[in-house]
């Protein structure tokens, strides 16, 4: 699937709010990751720094902080868990995210406390591309501005 040039594959999940996608893995435990849109809103991420492995993450708690090029931001978790894995990868590759979001560019892995309960609140399909496209309107985002590295605010 394709927005205003942004790629957001069909299988995911996705938290527009958070930026984020949501892939279910075999094992029950949920993989984060940076959309194409969180993508465009940072611009290029030069750190990654995730809370270590074992912590409990409190839906709307960070679970990490992304570094881009004017400033620092508090990854927000989308949903409360246990913090399995974190993409090792990124600690010296923090560009990975830009290039490569839904693949070697995952961030983290939670084991879910309500996946159940809140699964259903994280769209995918066409009803993701129209929350995203909602989002995309709410920050103001301009999509014929290529230089967009950030939300543009009133």
């Amino acid at each position: 699937m394709n927005l205003y040039g942004l790629e957001f594959p069909d299988a995911l999940r996705y938290a527009p709010e958070h930026g984020l996608w949501l892939r279910e893995e075999r094992d029950g435990s949920i993989t984060l990751g940076l959309s194409a849109y969180g993508c465009a809103l940072y611009g290029q991420i030069f750190a990654f720094t995730p809370k270590r492995v074992g912590t409990r993450i409190g839906r709307e708690r960070s679970f990490g902080v992304v570094e881009f090029a004017k400033a620092a931001s508090s990854a927000r978790s989308p949903l409360a868990g246990e913090l399995l894995a974190v993409n090792e990868a990124l600690l010296e590759h923090p560009a990975l995210i830009n290039q490569d979001c839904y693949g070697e560019g995952w961030m983290v892995r939670l084991q879910p406390e309500d996946w159940n309960a809140v699964r259903d609140t994280f769209p995918q399909g066409e009803a993701a591309l129209a929350a995203i496209s909602e989002r995309m309107r709410l920050d103001n985002f301009d999509p014929a501005n290529a230089h967009v590295q950030a939300l543009r605010w009133k």
